[in-house]
């Protein structure tokens, strides 16, 4: 396998990235829905504490439960309201069907009308009208700002803000002008334009502010879905080499793989006549054959935790305990290896593939693996006499006439030798000082 590193510009997040984030908004929609239904419904208990406990000065007597009854109505509307949305939001989430952002503006919209239309509602219980926008009831515009954040857009938290504000202004300037029944409750400061204008563009820059939160809010979950859909690309390339849990640590360490000497177990495989076939043959056509060929052989060695290092077009290098250890690495190749051929049997009598005759060769022993190669292009690397010995012995199988040979190493390993193996003796393998006893395994 090849690691390539190089700088490069960011490439326009894919479709994943899309789907991913308007699933992401919609929960952050339904969670905002949900706190502001329980605001509202918590609101209606405040109320009632208010009423019960605390004087309304600024209120007549004869006034006060008006003003109550018109808010409750408005706290209960409300966090009917919000509820039907958070419904609704948990449907169209089940559904995948995503909310147009038009609804949204629409929304944000109609939640600060409405305080508007209560303010305004409940302004002539007031002796004098402009004090309801100096009253708690008007901070309410800043739930509906603060909570506009989990929007993940920029534009509706300042959206929320600016007609947050144009609508305090607006009633205000109103406001000061109605008559007032008690004229010594205001000082000069309460009656001043620039009062409410300046609390008017305090909502609008808050409504701003949120927008900046939002939009770091959305940067921090587009980064992460990045890094998701990175990771997710990552194992999707290397699913077709090697198992997840080896994706995950070549992931894991970026590529960077220490070097360092383990216990591995190397299989070689060979398509018998894969030269003859493929100059008879179109290279669509071969092709065709080595996908469903090397299709069957990843799934194996993906079951029996190994590892392919190369394709080699009429073969493949195939490696058991690294980088992450194994228990018995030959027996995990040996039972990969008898798993292969019964698997290529079973995808000709299918006619999967045309009729096939492999090659295997099988060694275990000490081995140097880690990363080789340059800053720009890294390759992870098993190296050592058990490569060199396992791809001899696969070449020894056509000697003999043989599907799968394994050394006396890789038996000694076994818990229980495969019920044919047959014992071939010392065999001198070229390039090795010393002969190998072999093993027949089929």
């Amino acid at each position: 396998m090849t690691f390539v590193y190089h700088r490069r510009e960011k490439e326009e997040i894919s479709p994943y990235f899309n789907a991913t984030f308007a699933q992401e908004n919609l929960k952050r929609e339904k969670q905002r829905a949900g706190l502001l239904a329980a605001i509202f419904a918590v609101g209606i208990l405040f109320s009632l504490l208010f009423y019960s406990f605390f004087p309304m000065p600024a209120i007549q007597t004869e006034e006060k439960n008006e003003v109550i009854r018109v808010v409750f109505i408005f706290l209960a509307f409300m966090t009917l309201y919000e509820w039907n949305i958070w419904n609704f939001i948990r449907i169209w989430i089940k559904k995948g069907v995503n909310m147009p952002q038009a609804a949204k503006f629409m929304n944000a919209t109609f939640e600060i009308t409405a305080l508007t239309v209560l303010l305004y509602l409940i302004s002539d219980k007031f002796q004098t009208p402009i004090l309801v926008m100096l009253s708690p009831f008007s901070s309410v515009y800043f739930f509906f700002i603060t909570l506009s954040t989990l929007r993940l857009n920029f534009r509706l938290p300042a959206y929320t803000g600016i007609i947050a504000g144009l609508e305090y202004l607006w009633l205000s300037l109103f406001l000061l002008g109605e008559p007032s029944t008690d004229a010594t409750s205001l000082d000069a400061y309460q009656m001043l334009p620039f009062t409410y204008a300046v609390k008017a563009s305090v909502l609008a820059l808050c409504g701003l502010c949120a927008g900046y939160v939002s939009r770091q809010i959305q940067r921090s979950i587009r980064s992460s879905i990045e890094r998701s859909e990175t990771q997710n690309q990552l194992i999707t390339f290397f699913g077709q080499q090697v198992s997840p849990a080896i994706a995950d640590l070549i992931i894991k360490e970026k590529g960077m793989l220490k070097s360092q000497h383990m216990k591995v177990s190397v299989l070689f495989l060979d398509i018998r006549n894969f030269t003859k076939y493929a100059d008879k043959h179109t290279a669509d056509e071969v092709v065709t054959y080595q996908n469903a060929f090397f299709s069957i052989i990843v799934d194996v060695v993906n079951r029996y935790g190994g590892i392919v290092n190369q394709f080699l077009g009429d073969g493949c290098m195939i490696s058991f305990g690294a980088p992450i250890p194994l228990e018995n690495p030959a027996e995990n190749a040996v039972q990969a290896g008898l798993a292969i051929l019964s698997e290529i049997e079973n995808a000709v009598a299918s006619g999967q593939i045309i009729p096939t005759s492999v090659g295997i060769g099988i060694h275990v022993g000490d081995a140097v693996i880690g990363n080789i190669g340059t800053e720009t292009r890294q390759q992870f690397s098993i190296t050592g006499t058990v490569v060199i010995l396992a791809h001899r012995i696969e070449q020894l199988n056509k000697e003999f006439g043989t599907k799968m040979l394994v050394s006396q190493d890789v038996l000694n390993e076994l818990s229980d030798a495969p019920a044919l193996s047959e014992s071939l003796g010392v065999v001198d393998v070229k390039g090795m000082e010393f002969g190998v006893e072999l093993y027949k395994i089929s």
